[in-house]
């Protein structure tokens, strides 16, 4: 029975699991979407819907993620993943044809593709002698699978198997309007002479003499799902002929149908958790983005040097265009950064490069950073601006509201908190009283967090918090450098410049509306 060595990779509620809120506040959903494409033929977005369960399963994940990278064994995991896949589609076939020799043949393909798999892997893991706990676990769990006398058997049988089926061959030939079917006996073949004497004009694309591979019949038993009249022939002529094959395969048939153990397939599934990821990151990489292996402890400290939004870079890798990167550190006390600044200067950039930070590092994955060391987080947390709502008929601000309060009903705890732009359709005054009052409870919980706002005033609520700003250019404030540096608040917003680089000023409008004949 298979013991989970890999169960960490996600739990019992993901199955059922939608995707969280912060994966659209931060973007994770655009980075998700890549994933399930790399991974096609599996549900990838469910692996990724949940945070681990705990600390331990965070380095679990570490261990296995960081072990693949640094040994390269995504081949052997893909060549791997690749025999799973048709040893499925194989075995369906089988179950699905009427004609019992092609059940069988099917069930044989399934049976062999398998065993083929499992050793497959078994052996790369062997070669690299494998030190994380997940994958030393795997390689247990393949060495009492192999080592089974079934297995073994089962192994020796194939290679019989196909070396037998090797040996049919056939002759077709047209004799007026019949068609004669004759095995061949005898060691060697026009065919293969005739290859011999003109290599050149025989490929496996073009076939003979450049005939189209698919006018050549490769097999009796690979075609449709109901044999045709050829086909059935050529079977009926060869049991008679070679019995001892036939009668090989119906004792495979029957004496082997538990070596396929499912419970592999739980391994091949998860093990996409951290293929899917890896061509991600090799990608992106290509394109000059910057990884690295985070460093968490629980109750650690927070520091991260040149941290960029993923789903930006993502988005700007075929445009050629740089993201901007930004170091950061929580000192000793400092629970939260409020975050002041110009429009349209990276403020929530940067938020949303936090939040992905913390998620792919508790996730057990490299992050999009130089280095980062930082605590555990058992959940993260994000409220960002939003429309109002046309179905329910509530305003901006009660929406903002109705979606902050299950947030501020968490119990106390390690969790990460980003929130962006509270209260703008409130009066001043108000927000940054309801932003006072929102900082003094996540800080008095124990969170670490992120307020991006224009209120200056929360810089100076005190209790952890820390002002942090979004640099404009000294030299002309309409551009923005996208820096994020600790500093005081400047109280500017900026917003003239705005107005002027988009020539929506009063005497902008004014020549707008007489060039358009409306003044």
């Amino acid at each position: 029975m298979y013991s989970g060595v890999l169960e960490r990779v996600y739990t019992g509620k993901q199955e059922e699991a939608a995707m969280p809120d912060f994966f659209l506040d931060l973007n994770l959903n655009q980075i998700i979407k890549e994933l399930q494409e790399k991974g096609k033929d599996y549900d990838i977005r469910k692996m990724y819907f949940h945070f681990p369960g705990d600390y331990e399963t965070v380095c679990y994940r570490r261990a296995i993620y960081g072990e693949i990278r640094r040994k390269k064994l995504e081949p052997a995991f893909a060549l791997f993943s690749k025999r799973m896949r048709e040893t499925r589609w194989y075995l369906e076939r089988s179950k699905s044809v009427e004609d019992t020799q092609q059940q069988r043949m099917y069930f044989f393909d399934a049976v062999s593709r398998f065993v083929e798999g499992v050793d497959l892997l078994r052996e790369a893991l062997s070669e690299t002698k494998t030190e994380s706990e997940g994958l030393f676990g795997l390689f247990e769990y393949l060495n009492e699978i192999c080592g089974k006398t079934l297995w073994q058997e089962c192994r020796e049988d194939i290679e019989k198997i196909k070396d037998m089926l090797s040996g049919l061959r056939f002759e077709l030939s047209i004799d007026g309007a019949g068609l004669k079917v004759r095995t061949v006996l005898h060691e060697q073949y026009y065919f293969d002479n005739l290859k011999k004497l003109f290599p050149d004009k025989f490929s496996e694309k073009k076939g003979m003499l450049g005939i189209p591979q698919d006018y050549l019949i490769a097999s009796p038993f690979v075609t449709n799902e109901k044999l045709g009249f050829l086909e059935t022939e050529i079977v009926k002529m060869y049991r008679k002929v070679r019995p001892d094959f036939f009668n090989a395969l119906a004792k495979f048939y029957k004496h082997y149908q538990k070596v396929i153990d499912t419970d592999v397939y739980r391994v091949e599934e998860e093990l996409q958790f951290y293929l899917v990821f890896s061509a991600f990151q090799s990608d992106m990489e290509a394109h000059g983005c910057v990884f690295c292996e985070p460093e968490v402890q629980v109750g650690g400290e927070f520091s991260v040097r040149q941290v960029y939004d993923l789903a930006l870079a993502r988005k700007n890798r075929w445009a050629e265009k740089d993201v901007v990167s930004n170091s950061v550190q929580y000192r000793e006390g400092e629970r939260f950064f409020v975050v002041t600044g110009p429009n349209q200067g990276g403020k929530t950039t940067f938020a949303r490069s936090l939040g992905q930070l913390v998620y792919f590092a508790m996730m057990g994955l490299t992050v999009p950073a130089e280095s980062a060391v930082l605590p555990y987080f058992e959940d993260l947390l994000t409220h960002f601006s939003v429309e109002e709502s046309l179905e329910s008929g509530r305003g901006k601000l009660k929406e903002e509201l109705v979606r902050l309060a299950p947030m501020m009903a968490e119990k106390p705890g390690n969790r990460f908190v980003i929130l962006n732009e509270l209260f703008t359709t409130a009066a001043t005054y108000d927000a940054f009283v309801m932003g006072q009052r929102v900082l003094k409870h996540f800080t008095e919980q124990g969170y670490l967090g992120v307020y991006v706002t224009h209120i200056a005033e929360l810089t100076k609520a005190g209790g952890g918090v820390v002002s942090l700003v979004a640099l404009a250019d000294e030299n002309d404030h309409r551009k923005r450098t996208f820096r994020i540096v600790r500093k005081e608040a400047e109280g500017i917003g900026y917003a003239g410049d705005i107005v002027e680089k988009h020539r929506l000023g009063y005497e902008d409008l004014c020549r707008r509306l007489e060039e358009g004949g409306m003044a």
